[in-house]
């Protein structure tokens, strides 16, 4: 019987920890979230094939959301792969083209083709992405308190 109860807690020392990291494993705690959609524009015409990122900030922080505008710059927010929306709070808002070209964007031919994917000129391109492109260079800045939440992204 000893043998046995020696065994049940060596088992149960090892698989505890397993256990335990697994509960952290769900799908999280979206309580506190909205459905969030809208429309990106620059200088008045709707933005094309374009990431939109939602970066929450102050002490409450959270989870990060992001969506991709369709072809009339509309989008939808998601917090991963089966949960839409976006935490309610004040995030900063940051827009950058949703892939990269094997130089980085670098060469005249990949900005050219970035650009064009967005419907923009290259000279378009730079200017949202130097003022609108980065996280810790947007001034943008939006407040999600609704669920749902319509969010117009004017850019100029």
């Amino acid at each position: 019987m000893r043998h046995c109860s020696r065994a049940l807690r060596a088992a149960a020392t090892v698989a505890l920890p397993f256990v335990v990291s697994l509960a952290g494993c769900g799908g999280g705690d979206y309580s506190d979230t909205a459905r969030v959609t809208g429309t990106v524009t620059y200088k008045g015409k709707p933005v094309p094939s374009m990431m939109v990122n939602f970066m929450p900030t102050g002490e409450k922080g959270g989870r990060p959301s992001w969506g991709k505008t369709d072809a009339d710059g509309k989008f939808e927010l998601a917090l991963d792969a089966d949960n839409k929306g976006a935490v309610k709070g004040h995030h900063k808002v940051y827009i950058t083209p949703p892939a990269t070209t094997i130089d980085g964007g670098t060469s005249k031919a990949s900005k050219k083709a970035l650009a064009e994917a967005a419907g923009l000129t290259p000279e378009e391109m730079m200017s949202i992405r130097s003022k609108y492109g980065a996280e810790d260079i947007t001034k943008y800045e939006v407040d999600v308190k609704n669920n749902p939440e319509v969010v117009e992204i004017k850019l100029e």
